[in-house]
């Protein structure tokens, strides 16, 4: 079970300290900073859910390879 437990600091030192204690503890840790409104900035949203990895493949490889590999076929519904 995964539970999630926010936790404001005031400093980068405070959060350190919170991060190593967890870490100690085998926990995961996410550094999600907020602007001064609470809300995240659009690099920020990017950032949880962007991934990149090193790989020959140019970026057309890559989508010809994912447009091959969907199993995309027509069906028959009856409604």
């Amino acid at each position: 079970m995964t539970r999630t437990i926010i936790i404001e600091t005031q400093s980068d030192a405070d959060f350190a300290l919170l991060q190593e204690l967890a870490h100690r503890m085998g926990l995961n840790t996410l550094d999600v900073k907020q602007n001064g409104q609470g809300e995240l900035t659009s690099s920020q949203l990017l950032e949880q859910v962007a991934g990149s990895w090193q790989g020959d493949e140019t970026g057309d490889e890559i989508n010809a390879m994912l447009r091959n590999d969907r199993w995309d076929k027509s069906r028959e519904i009856d409604l």
